[in-house]
Protein backbone atom coordinates (compact mmCIF):
# COMPACT_ATOMS: atom_id res chain seq x y z
CA UNK A 1 0.00 0.00 0.00
CA UNK A 2 1.72 3.30 -0.62
CA UNK A 3 2.17 5.76 1.61
CA UNK A 4 -0.83 7.91 0.84
CA UNK A 5 -3.25 5.30 1.45
CA UNK A 6 -1.77 4.20 4.70
CA UNK A 7 -2.53 8.26 5.79
CA UNK A 8 -6.56 7.81 4.21
CA UNK A 9 -6.69 4.45 6.23
CA UNK A 10 -5.61 5.73 9.60
CA UNK A 11 -7.66 9.04 9.12
CA UNK A 12 -10.55 6.85 8.61
CA UNK A 13 -9.84 5.09 11.85
CA UNK A 14 -9.37 8.07 13.71
CA UNK A 15 -12.39 9.88 12.35
CA UNK A 16 -14.70 6.88 13.31
CA UNK A 17 -12.96 5.74 16.23
CA UNK A 18 -12.57 6.18 19.56
CA UNK A 19 -10.25 8.78 19.72
CA UNK A 20 -12.03 10.43 17.02
CA UNK A 21 -13.42 14.52 17.55
CA UNK A 22 -16.95 14.08 19.30
CA UNK A 23 -18.95 16.22 16.12
CA UNK A 24 -17.71 12.62 13.78
CA UNK A 25 -19.56 10.98 16.61
CA UNK A 26 -22.81 13.18 17.23
CA UNK A 27 -25.40 11.57 15.47
CA UNK A 28 -28.08 13.54 17.30
CA UNK A 29 -29.23 17.23 16.66
CA UNK A 30 -31.46 19.37 19.03
CA UNK A 31 -33.71 21.15 16.20
CA UNK A 32 -35.56 23.22 19.14
CA UNK A 33 -36.22 24.09 22.55
CA UNK A 34 -40.49 24.95 22.89
CA UNK A 35 -42.56 25.51 25.99
CA UNK A 36 -45.81 25.85 26.77
CA UNK A 37 -47.55 27.52 29.72
CA UNK A 38 -50.86 25.77 31.18
CA UNK A 39 -53.00 27.01 34.23
CA UNK A 40 -51.53 23.52 36.27
CA UNK A 41 -48.20 23.06 34.51
CA UNK A 42 -45.44 24.21 32.46
CA UNK A 43 -44.37 22.17 29.64
CA UNK A 44 -41.18 22.22 28.30
CA UNK A 45 -40.20 20.11 24.84
CA UNK A 46 -36.92 19.69 23.04
CA UNK A 47 -37.01 18.66 19.89
CA UNK A 48 -34.08 16.14 18.24
CA UNK A 49 -33.55 14.93 15.10
CA UNK A 50 -33.08 11.10 16.14
CA UNK A 51 -34.54 9.39 19.03
CA UNK A 52 -32.41 10.40 21.38
CA UNK A 53 -30.45 8.41 24.55
CA UNK A 54 -30.68 10.68 27.13
CA UNK A 55 -29.99 10.65 31.32
CA UNK A 56 -31.85 12.61 33.81
CA UNK A 57 -31.17 14.12 37.31
CA UNK A 58 -33.32 15.58 39.38
CA UNK A 59 -32.79 18.39 41.99
CA UNK A 60 -34.30 20.50 44.90
CA UNK A 61 -34.45 23.65 42.34
CA UNK A 62 -33.30 22.31 39.01
CA UNK A 63 -33.28 19.37 36.71
CA UNK A 64 -30.78 18.98 33.77
CA UNK A 65 -31.04 16.54 30.79
CA UNK A 66 -27.84 15.07 29.90
CA UNK A 67 -28.16 14.06 25.67
CA UNK A 68 -25.90 11.33 24.71
CA UNK A 69 -23.98 12.18 21.03
CA UNK A 70 -25.13 15.70 20.78
CA UNK A 71 -23.28 18.74 20.17
CA UNK A 72 -24.11 22.05 21.52
CA UNK A 73 -26.51 23.36 18.99
CA UNK A 74 -24.92 26.77 17.59
CA UNK A 75 -28.44 27.84 16.34
CA UNK A 76 -30.31 28.39 19.54
CA UNK A 77 -29.56 30.53 22.67
CA UNK A 78 -27.44 29.24 25.59
CA UNK A 79 -29.37 30.90 28.14
CA UNK A 80 -33.00 31.61 27.89
CA UNK A 81 -35.17 33.52 30.72
CA UNK A 82 -38.31 32.38 31.26
CA UNK A 83 -39.48 33.46 34.43
CA UNK A 84 -42.40 31.52 33.81
CA UNK A 85 -44.60 29.32 36.56
CA UNK A 86 -42.29 26.25 37.19
CA UNK A 87 -39.72 27.36 35.24
CA UNK A 88 -37.21 30.21 35.40
CA UNK A 89 -34.60 29.84 33.11
CA UNK A 90 -33.21 27.33 30.62
CA UNK A 91 -29.52 26.29 30.04
CA UNK A 92 -27.56 24.96 27.62
CA UNK A 93 -23.81 23.64 27.59
CA UNK A 94 -21.53 20.75 26.25
CA UNK A 95 -20.34 18.06 28.43
CA UNK A 96 -17.38 16.08 28.14
CA UNK A 97 -17.57 13.02 26.02
CA UNK A 98 -19.85 14.06 23.07
CA UNK A 99 -22.81 15.19 25.31
CA UNK A 100 -25.27 18.01 25.78
CA UNK A 101 -26.94 19.40 28.88
CA UNK A 102 -30.04 21.02 28.96
CA UNK A 103 -30.40 22.15 32.27
CA UNK A 104 -33.96 24.30 33.65
CA UNK A 105 -33.65 25.95 36.70
CA UNK A 106 -37.30 25.33 39.35
CA UNK A 107 -38.06 28.31 41.70
CA UNK A 108 -38.62 25.22 44.23
CA UNK A 109 -38.87 21.66 44.82
CA UNK A 110 -41.53 20.69 42.12
CA UNK A 111 -42.94 17.72 40.30
CA UNK A 112 -41.51 17.18 37.24
CA UNK A 113 -42.05 14.29 34.62
CA UNK A 114 -39.61 13.53 32.17
CA UNK A 115 -40.31 11.12 29.12
CA UNK A 116 -39.93 11.03 25.27
CA UNK A 117 -42.25 10.86 22.10
CA UNK A 118 -41.39 9.39 18.83
CA UNK A 119 -41.74 10.76 15.73
CA UNK A 120 -45.45 11.62 14.41
CA UNK A 121 -47.00 13.31 11.31
CA UNK A 122 -45.28 16.26 11.58
CA UNK A 123 -43.86 16.05 14.89
CA UNK A 124 -40.21 15.39 15.30
CA UNK A 125 -38.83 13.24 18.17
CA UNK A 126 -39.96 15.06 21.43
CA UNK A 127 -38.31 15.13 24.93
CA UNK A 128 -40.98 16.50 27.28
CA UNK A 129 -40.38 17.65 30.43
CA UNK A 130 -43.43 18.56 32.44
CA UNK A 131 -43.46 20.36 35.31
CA UNK A 132 -46.46 20.18 37.99
CA UNK A 133 -47.86 22.98 39.82
CA UNK A 134 -50.02 21.05 42.20
CA UNK A 135 -51.36 23.36 44.31
CA UNK A 136 -52.48 26.01 41.10
CA UNK A 137 -54.34 22.42 39.40
CA UNK A 138 -55.74 22.01 43.10
CA UNK A 139 -57.27 25.52 43.61
CA UNK A 140 -58.55 25.65 40.26
CA UNK A 141 -60.37 21.78 40.67
CA UNK A 142 -61.44 23.44 43.73
CA UNK A 143 -62.74 26.33 42.46
CA UNK A 144 -65.15 24.65 39.41
CA UNK A 145 -66.17 22.13 42.65
CA UNK A 146 -67.62 25.53 44.12
CA UNK A 147 -69.17 26.63 41.72
CA UNK A 148 -70.83 22.61 40.72
CA UNK A 149 -72.30 23.22 44.09
CA UNK A 150 -73.32 26.76 44.18
CA UNK A 151 -74.30 28.07 41.04
CA UNK A 152 -78.18 28.66 40.57
CA UNK A 153 -77.50 28.90 36.62
CA UNK A 154 -77.10 26.93 33.58
CA UNK A 155 -73.71 25.64 33.23
CA UNK A 156 -71.71 25.75 30.18
CA UNK A 157 -68.40 24.19 29.06
CA UNK A 158 -67.00 25.60 26.18
CA UNK A 159 -63.84 23.08 24.33
CA UNK A 160 -61.84 24.60 22.10
CA UNK A 161 -60.02 21.96 20.15
CA UNK A 162 -56.69 21.30 19.94
CA UNK A 163 -54.01 24.11 21.42
CA UNK A 164 -50.42 23.55 22.06
CA UNK A 165 -48.05 20.95 20.28
CA UNK A 166 -51.25 20.36 18.82
CA UNK A 167 -52.48 22.53 16.62
CA UNK A 168 -54.98 21.00 14.23
CA UNK A 169 -55.59 21.29 10.91
CA UNK A 170 -53.81 23.89 8.73
CA UNK A 171 -55.17 26.21 6.39
CA UNK A 172 -53.35 26.85 3.03
CA UNK A 173 -52.56 30.61 4.75
CA UNK A 174 -51.48 28.87 7.79
CA UNK A 175 -54.35 29.25 9.80
CA UNK A 176 -54.26 27.36 12.84
CA UNK A 177 -57.26 25.15 13.81
CA UNK A 178 -56.04 25.45 17.50
CA UNK A 179 -56.70 29.01 17.01
CA UNK A 180 -59.68 29.76 15.18
CA UNK A 181 -61.45 27.46 17.74
CA UNK A 182 -60.10 29.38 20.64
CA UNK A 183 -61.40 32.65 19.33
CA UNK A 184 -65.09 31.35 18.69
CA UNK A 185 -64.96 29.83 21.85
CA UNK A 186 -64.37 33.11 23.77
CA UNK A 187 -67.09 34.75 21.93
CA UNK A 188 -69.18 31.94 22.42
CA UNK A 189 -67.90 32.25 26.41
CA UNK A 190 -68.80 36.44 26.45
CA UNK A 191 -72.11 35.73 24.79
CA UNK A 192 -73.25 33.42 27.32
CA UNK A 193 -72.17 35.25 30.25
CA UNK A 194 -73.77 38.34 29.24
CA UNK A 195 -77.04 36.61 29.63
CA UNK A 196 -78.73 36.27 33.29
CA UNK A 197 -78.99 32.14 34.31
CA UNK A 198 -76.00 31.41 32.23
CA UNK A 199 -72.57 31.36 32.90
CA UNK A 200 -70.00 29.82 30.54
CA UNK A 201 -66.52 28.44 31.25
CA UNK A 202 -63.19 27.17 29.03
CA UNK A 203 -61.45 24.34 29.02
CA UNK A 204 -58.51 26.45 28.18
CA UNK A 205 -58.17 29.88 27.54
CA UNK A 206 -54.77 29.82 25.89
CA UNK A 207 -52.46 27.96 23.73
CA UNK A 208 -51.81 25.00 25.50
CA UNK A 209 -52.72 21.37 25.27
CA UNK A 210 -55.44 19.64 27.69
CA UNK A 211 -55.87 16.00 27.29
CA UNK A 212 -59.05 14.25 26.91
CA UNK A 213 -59.29 12.70 30.37
CA UNK A 214 -58.58 16.12 31.73
CA UNK A 215 -60.78 17.75 29.70
CA UNK A 216 -63.74 15.78 30.96
CA UNK A 217 -62.53 16.31 34.40
CA UNK A 218 -62.95 19.85 34.08
CA UNK A 219 -66.86 18.96 32.46
CA UNK A 220 -67.66 17.03 35.09
CA UNK A 221 -65.83 19.55 38.01
CA UNK A 222 -67.92 22.16 37.16
CA UNK A 223 -70.92 20.10 36.70
CA UNK A 224 -71.94 21.23 33.72
CA UNK A 225 -75.51 20.82 31.63
CA UNK A 226 -74.53 20.98 28.31
CA UNK A 227 -70.59 20.22 26.76
CA UNK A 228 -69.43 22.21 23.40
CA UNK A 229 -66.55 21.44 21.45
CA UNK A 230 -65.22 23.86 18.76
CA UNK A 231 -63.42 23.11 15.38
CA UNK A 232 -62.36 23.48 12.06
CA UNK A 233 -62.95 20.39 9.51
CA UNK A 234 -59.77 19.47 7.01
CA UNK A 235 -60.09 17.58 3.83
CA UNK A 236 -57.73 16.76 1.53
CA UNK A 237 -60.54 17.65 -1.04
CA UNK A 238 -59.72 21.58 -1.34
CA UNK A 239 -63.20 21.69 -2.42
CA UNK A 240 -64.82 20.03 0.43
CA UNK A 241 -67.02 22.42 2.63
CA UNK A 242 -69.30 23.35 4.92
CA UNK A 243 -70.25 23.01 8.59
CA UNK A 244 -71.22 19.96 10.58
CA UNK A 245 -72.69 19.15 13.90
CA UNK A 246 -71.15 15.75 15.87
CA UNK A 247 -72.63 13.49 18.59
CA UNK A 248 -71.09 10.35 20.29
CA UNK A 249 -71.78 7.08 18.49
CA UNK A 250 -70.92 4.56 20.74
CA UNK A 251 -71.17 1.85 17.77
CA UNK A 252 -70.30 2.61 14.35
CA UNK A 253 -69.63 6.17 12.61
CA UNK A 254 -73.00 7.39 10.37
CA UNK A 255 -70.72 7.58 7.66
CA UNK A 256 -66.92 7.50 6.10
CA UNK A 257 -66.56 10.88 6.28
CA UNK A 258 -67.54 10.79 10.41
CA UNK A 259 -65.17 7.60 10.62
CA UNK A 260 -62.43 9.38 9.03
CA UNK A 261 -62.91 12.75 11.02
CA UNK A 262 -63.27 10.93 14.59
CA UNK A 263 -60.37 9.14 13.97
CA UNK A 264 -58.14 12.22 13.26
CA UNK A 265 -59.69 14.09 15.98
CA UNK A 266 -58.30 10.75 18.68
CA UNK A 267 -55.47 11.37 17.85
CA UNK A 268 -55.08 14.83 19.27
CA UNK A 269 -53.49 13.14 22.89
CA UNK A 270 -51.04 11.76 21.02
CA UNK A 271 -50.18 14.77 18.90
CA UNK A 272 -50.33 17.17 22.19
CA UNK A 273 -47.90 14.86 23.61
CA UNK A 274 -49.91 12.65 26.23
CA UNK A 275 -47.48 10.36 27.86
CA UNK A 276 -48.60 6.86 26.57
CA UNK A 277 -51.30 8.79 24.48
CA UNK A 278 -52.07 6.23 22.10
CA UNK A 279 -53.84 3.75 24.62
CA UNK A 280 -54.94 6.33 27.50
CA UNK A 281 -58.50 6.14 26.83
CA UNK A 282 -60.20 7.44 29.89
CA UNK A 283 -63.43 6.41 28.44
CA UNK A 284 -63.37 2.73 27.62
CA UNK A 285 -65.58 -0.05 26.98
CA UNK A 286 -66.64 -0.13 30.78
CA UNK A 287 -67.78 3.49 30.33
CA UNK A 288 -69.30 2.82 26.87
CA UNK A 289 -71.76 0.29 29.00
CA UNK A 290 -72.87 2.94 30.58
CA UNK A 291 -73.58 5.52 28.52
CA UNK A 292 -77.39 6.00 28.41
CA UNK A 293 -79.76 6.45 25.34
CA UNK A 294 -81.41 9.53 26.94
CA UNK A 295 -78.11 11.57 26.93
CA UNK A 296 -77.38 10.74 23.30
CA UNK A 297 -81.11 11.46 22.32
CA UNK A 298 -80.68 14.98 24.13
CA UNK A 299 -77.68 15.85 22.44
CA UNK A 300 -79.21 14.87 18.62
CA UNK A 301 -81.86 17.17 20.15
CA UNK A 302 -79.11 20.28 20.63
CA UNK A 303 -77.43 19.46 17.75
CA UNK A 304 -80.38 19.68 15.49
CA UNK A 305 -81.01 23.33 17.02
CA UNK A 306 -77.69 23.88 16.05
CA UNK A 307 -77.65 23.15 12.74
CA UNK A 308 -80.57 25.29 12.05
CA UNK A 309 -78.54 28.30 13.39
CA UNK A 310 -75.59 27.49 11.52
CA UNK A 311 -77.40 27.03 8.39
CA UNK A 312 -77.74 30.81 8.84
CA UNK A 313 -74.27 31.42 9.39
CA UNK A 314 -72.99 29.34 6.66
CA UNK A 315 -73.99 25.87 4.36
CA UNK A 316 -74.18 22.92 5.95
CA UNK A 317 -72.12 19.64 5.32
CA UNK A 318 -74.97 17.73 6.46
CA UNK A 319 -78.08 18.29 6.82
CA UNK A 320 -78.38 16.17 9.95
CA UNK A 321 -76.50 15.39 12.96
CA UNK A 322 -73.49 12.96 12.50
CA UNK A 323 -72.61 10.66 14.74
CA UNK A 324 -68.80 9.45 15.75
CA UNK A 325 -67.00 7.47 18.75
CA UNK A 326 -65.08 11.03 19.54
CA UNK A 327 -63.36 10.23 22.53
CA UNK A 328 -64.24 14.26 23.52
CA UNK A 329 -67.98 13.50 24.01
CA UNK A 330 -67.53 10.64 26.12
CA UNK A 331 -69.89 11.91 28.64
CA UNK A 332 -72.40 9.45 29.84
CA UNK A 333 -74.31 12.19 31.92
CA UNK A 334 -73.59 15.44 29.82
CA UNK A 335 -75.43 15.91 26.44
CA UNK A 336 -72.18 16.24 24.26
CA UNK A 337 -71.83 18.42 20.90
CA UNK A 338 -68.81 18.65 18.79
CA UNK A 339 -69.21 21.50 16.24
CA UNK A 340 -67.01 21.40 12.44
CA UNK A 341 -67.31 25.21 12.18
CA UNK A 342 -66.05 25.63 8.74
CA UNK A 343 -63.49 23.50 6.23
CA UNK A 344 -59.99 25.51 7.21
CA UNK A 345 -58.55 23.21 4.01
CA UNK A 346 -61.14 25.56 1.56
CA UNK A 347 -59.71 28.57 0.45
CA UNK A 348 -63.46 30.68 0.90
CA UNK A 349 -63.82 29.08 3.92
CA UNK A 350 -59.82 29.73 5.38
CA UNK A 351 -60.82 33.12 4.53
CA UNK A 352 -64.43 32.76 6.77
CA UNK A 353 -62.76 31.63 9.79
CA UNK A 354 -60.23 34.44 9.94
CA UNK A 355 -63.16 36.81 10.14
CA UNK A 356 -64.20 38.37 13.47
CA UNK A 357 -67.60 38.56 11.63
CA UNK A 358 -67.48 35.25 11.08
CA UNK A 359 -66.52 33.84 14.19
CA UNK A 360 -68.90 36.01 15.97
CA UNK A 361 -72.35 34.56 13.42
CA UNK A 362 -70.76 31.37 14.43
CA UNK A 363 -70.93 32.25 18.17
CA UNK A 364 -74.30 34.02 18.29
CA UNK A 365 -75.89 31.03 16.58
CA UNK A 366 -74.17 28.36 19.44
CA UNK A 367 -75.62 30.62 21.67
CA UNK A 368 -79.24 31.24 20.71
CA UNK A 369 -79.34 27.16 20.09
CA UNK A 370 -77.96 27.21 23.92
CA UNK A 371 -80.31 29.33 25.28
CA UNK A 372 -82.98 27.00 23.16
CA UNK A 373 -82.31 24.10 24.40
CA UNK A 374 -81.47 24.63 28.14
CA UNK A 375 -84.18 27.32 29.55
CA UNK A 376 -83.16 29.32 32.34
CA UNK A 377 -83.87 28.16 35.56
CA UNK A 378 -87.14 28.71 37.41
CA UNK A 379 -86.05 32.74 38.70
CA UNK A 380 -83.19 33.42 36.24
CA UNK A 381 -84.37 35.71 33.20
CA UNK A 382 -82.60 34.75 29.73
CA UNK A 383 -81.83 38.05 27.79
CA UNK A 384 -82.50 37.01 23.54
CA UNK A 385 -79.57 37.70 21.34
CA UNK A 386 -79.84 40.76 19.30
CA UNK A 387 -80.31 39.40 15.76
CA UNK A 388 -77.01 40.15 13.09
CA UNK A 389 -79.36 42.45 11.07
CA UNK A 390 -79.69 44.90 13.95
CA UNK A 391 -75.98 45.39 15.22
CA UNK A 392 -75.46 48.17 13.62
CA UNK A 393 -71.95 48.88 15.96
CA UNK A 394 -69.92 46.26 17.58
CA UNK A 395 -67.30 46.07 19.97
CA UNK A 396 -65.99 42.31 18.71
CA UNK A 397 -64.66 41.39 22.43
CA UNK A 398 -67.68 41.89 24.17
CA UNK A 399 -70.34 40.67 21.49
CA UNK A 400 -72.55 43.19 22.51
CA UNK A 401 -74.03 46.37 20.77
CA UNK A 402 -72.78 50.01 21.53
CA UNK A 403 -75.52 52.14 23.12
CA UNK A 404 -77.98 48.49 23.61
CA UNK A 405 -76.27 46.59 26.31
CA UNK A 406 -74.12 47.71 29.46
CA UNK A 407 -70.05 46.62 29.41
CA UNK A 408 -69.91 43.18 31.12
CA UNK A 409 -68.72 44.53 34.68
CA UNK A 410 -71.62 46.70 34.91
CA UNK A 411 -74.31 43.79 34.59
CA UNK A 412 -75.65 41.93 36.95
CA UNK A 413 -74.64 38.79 37.23
CA UNK A 414 -74.82 35.32 39.51
CA UNK A 415 -72.48 36.53 42.35
CA UNK A 416 -74.89 38.14 44.71
CA UNK A 417 -74.28 39.31 48.10
CA UNK A 418 -76.39 39.36 50.99
CA UNK A 419 -78.73 42.08 49.62
CA UNK A 420 -79.35 40.27 46.72
CA UNK A 421 -76.62 42.17 44.35
CA UNK A 422 -73.62 41.13 42.07
CA UNK A 423 -70.63 41.38 44.58
CA UNK A 424 -67.88 42.88 43.90
CA UNK A 425 -64.80 44.08 45.22
CA UNK A 426 -62.40 47.40 44.43
CA UNK A 427 -59.14 47.32 44.30
CA UNK A 428 -57.03 48.41 46.61
CA UNK A 429 -52.96 49.85 47.02
CA UNK A 430 -50.99 47.03 46.71
CA UNK A 431 -53.81 44.12 45.98
CA UNK A 432 -52.87 41.71 43.27
CA UNK A 433 -55.16 38.87 41.50
CA UNK A 434 -53.66 36.24 43.65
CA UNK A 435 -54.37 38.29 47.08
CA UNK A 436 -57.85 39.04 46.13
CA UNK A 437 -58.66 35.60 44.86
CA UNK A 438 -57.39 33.61 48.28
CA UNK A 439 -59.38 36.33 50.19
CA UNK A 440 -62.44 35.13 48.38
CA UNK A 441 -62.23 31.87 48.47
CA UNK A 442 -61.24 31.29 44.25
CA UNK A 443 -58.51 31.09 41.47
CA UNK A 444 -57.01 33.99 39.83
CA UNK A 445 -57.90 32.18 36.98
CA UNK A 446 -61.92 32.24 37.88
CA UNK A 447 -61.25 35.88 38.52
CA UNK A 448 -59.82 36.47 34.85
CA UNK A 449 -62.83 34.77 33.49
CA UNK A 450 -65.40 36.63 35.09
CA UNK A 451 -63.11 40.20 34.84
CA UNK A 452 -62.25 39.25 31.10
CA UNK A 453 -58.91 39.95 32.21
CA UNK A 454 -55.54 38.98 30.21
CA UNK A 455 -52.10 38.39 32.38
CA UNK A 456 -50.59 41.94 31.34
CA UNK A 457 -53.45 43.66 31.85
CA UNK A 458 -52.47 45.91 34.55
CA UNK A 459 -54.66 45.74 38.20
CA UNK A 460 -55.76 49.49 38.22
CA UNK A 461 -56.70 50.90 42.40
CA UNK A 462 -60.46 51.40 42.50
CA UNK A 463 -61.61 48.90 39.71
CA UNK A 464 -64.31 47.18 40.25
CA UNK A 465 -63.90 43.09 39.96
CA UNK A 466 -66.95 41.06 39.80
CA UNK A 467 -66.69 38.05 42.54
CA UNK A 468 -67.93 34.26 41.89
CA UNK A 469 -70.59 33.93 43.79
CA UNK A 470 -70.68 32.22 46.92
CA UNK A 471 -72.90 31.81 49.89
CA UNK A 472 -71.55 33.97 52.46
CA UNK A 473 -70.20 36.83 50.96
CA UNK A 474 -66.20 37.30 51.65
CA UNK A 475 -64.92 40.13 53.73
CA UNK A 476 -64.23 43.13 51.78
CA UNK A 477 -67.16 42.68 48.87
CA UNK A 478 -69.65 45.10 48.80
CA UNK A 479 -73.28 45.17 46.87
CA UNK A 480 -73.52 47.44 44.16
Amino acid sequence: MSRAGKFFVILVIWIFGSGGPSSALALNEILNIRHWVAPDHTRVVIDTSEDASFTVEKGERQITVDLDATPLPQNLPHLTILNKPGVEQIVLSARPGSEVRVELSLPGPLQTNVFKLKKFQDKPYRIVIDISLPDAAKQESEARERIKVTSKSRVVVIDPGHGGEAPGAVGKKGTLEKNVALAIAIKLRDILNQREGYRAFLTRDNDYYVSFRKRLMIVREYGADLFVSIHADAARNREASGSSVYCLSTGAASSEAAKILAKNENLADVVGGVPNGEGNDASGPIILDMFQTHTINQSRTFGTLLLRELGAANHLKFATVQEAPFRVLKLPEIPSILIETAYISNAKEENLLRSDRFQMKIAEGVARSVVEFLPALPGMRATVAVPQEDRKSRDPSAGVVKGKAKPIADRKRDPVSKSGAPASYRVKRGDTLGAIATRHGTTIRVLMDLNRLKRPDPLYVGRKLVLPESPFPAKGVVAR
